[in-house]
């Protein structure tokens, strides 16, 4: 409604795009304090030091999102072949 002064205008895309998003971005840094204490736990529970465990759980992510990512491209239809095509208009009515 109002605009505001140039001393007051909020950060450009350019210096937001600089700032990672917590989401992909899993690590001790990027954690709250209850988040990162749950993953101590989680960590003493496997014997592991907490940076250790936030490593493995960023692999594992990321080997799951590369896991979605290829059965996406799996399922997409390939083109069936000429005979295949040729069978499947012989068989439509006229």
């Amino acid at each position: 409604m109002f605009r505001k002064s140039s001393k007051e205008q909020a950060p450009t895309r350019a210096a937001t795009a600089a700032v990672p998003p917590t989401s992909s971005a899993i690590g001790a840094a990027a954690t709250s304090a209850a988040k990162l204490a749950y993953e101590a736990r989680r960590a003493a529970k496997a014997g592991v030091s907490l940076d250790r465990w936030m490593a493995d759980k960023q692999k594992r992510v990321r080997a799951e999102q590369e896991a979605e990512r290829k059965a996406l491209q799996a399922k997409q239809p390939v083109k069936s072949g000429l005979f295949r095509r040729l069978l499947d208009r012989a068989h439509k009515p006229i």
